[in-house]
């Protein structure tokens, strides 16, 4: 947040500074959920990401009652904004601007050789779209380049650290055709948060499943597994819970599941113990599918007329998310055919 006040306090100065023709030129509106309107919000129909929106609103509103806090007596002559009143409506577009543009790289070097990574805003190399097929990567201006390489300028660097960096080309470009930075193999919850746009058919996507003893109880039932006990565990079963960081105080219910797909065929303990856990899953899919009130076709349909362009994008990464389901839910289903052809295999 500390480089979005760096913004809104250039805005405020409106050209006494050299950054203002950079400052000028960002968007003046931004396509992050935070300024979605309620009902598009609502129609996300993921909870994980409308329990982050939530939380950056409130964050935006308690922000502003702390910065006006802090303002109350400064006198106009020391106001870092101008005397401009800062609501959570400018703190959200400062946060958005940084979130959108703002590139990681070296800054200071510290005491062992090694350098700091922080936030830098990187004028005109920000205008590189993005794709998980980059032809570019940003380096060090002190790195050695490639003999094809596009330099961007960059007002950037401070201290003993680099005092710049370059845009380098990974493979031949063409004249005219767009330059293409990686910005990271994220899901499409945070390229909706911080980027302001949805990624179709992400390879990097993925779907939170809570843990929930109670939930996981009714995905046995539903799956036909029995008998389900995750309610009423031994205390065995506890402590291995508790070593997976599932049951305590400091429990982390967010679990990668993509270590079941890597899984070869051959099941860790037994072939049967593998597919009812694998059919719990299957079932646990189905009811987070199950908890989006509309279809993938309703959706598609939905996306034929004439929409406003956060309405598209709630359609969009509802559709991203529940083929997410689908296609998880059928890798798992294939898993449990393999596994049970080969315990009836001869």
């Amino acid at each position: 947040m500390k480089l979005g006040l760096k913004h809104l306090q250039e805005r405020a100065r409106k050209g006494s500074f050299w950054w203002w023709p950079y400052i000028s030129n960002l968007p003046e509106t931004y396509t992050m959920p935070i300024f979605f309107p309620g009902e598009d919000i609502k129609n996300l129909q993921y909870a994980p990401l409308l329990y982050q929106v939530n939380k950056r609103c409130r964050f935006l509103l308690e922000f502003e009652k702390l910065l006006k806090h802090e303002l109350k007596n400064v006198k106009p002559d020391d106001h870092p904004f101008g005397g401009q009143d800062v609501d959570s409506s400018a703190l959200g577009w400062a946060m958005s601007a940084v979130s959108s543009r703002v590139f990681r790289l070296y800054g200071s070097k510290r005491p062992d050789g090694t350098w700091s990574n922080v936030p830098m805003m990187l004028p005109l190399i920000d205008m590189c779209n993005h794709s998980f097929d980059s032809n570019a990567e940003i380096k060090k201006k002190k790195e050695k380049r490639a003999a094809r390489c596009t330099k961007l300028p960059l007002c950037a660097g401070s201290g003993e650290g680099p005092q710049g960096s370059v845009v380098v080309a990974g493979r031949e470009i063409k004249k005219n055709d767009p330059l293409l930075l990686n910005y990271g193999c994220l899901s499409s919850d945070l390229f909706l948060l911080d980027y302001g746009f949805v990624i179709q058919s992400n390879p990097y996507d993925c779907i939170e499943l809570r843990y929930d003893a109670a939930l996981v109880d009714a995905a046995s039932m539903a799956a036909g597994v029995s008998p389900p006990n995750f309610s009423s565990s031994s205390p065995w079963q506890q402590q291995i819970l508790l070593h997976l960081n599932l049951e305590g105080q400091n429990a982390d219910l967010k679990h990668d599941l993509e270590a079941l797909i890597s899984l070869t065929v051959e099941a860790p303990l037994s072939i049967l113990t593998e597919v009812s856990a694998l059919r719990t899953i299957v079932a646990l899919c189905v009811i987070a599918f199950g908890h989006f009130p509309t279809k993938i076709v309703e959706d598609e349909s939905l996306l034929k007329q004439n929409l406003s362009p956060t309405t598209e994008f709630a359609l969009q990464f509802r559709i991203q998310k529940k083929s997410l389901i689908v296609d998880f839910t059928r890798d798992l289903s294939k898993r449990v055919k393999l596994l049970l052809a080969k315990e009836s295999a001869p």
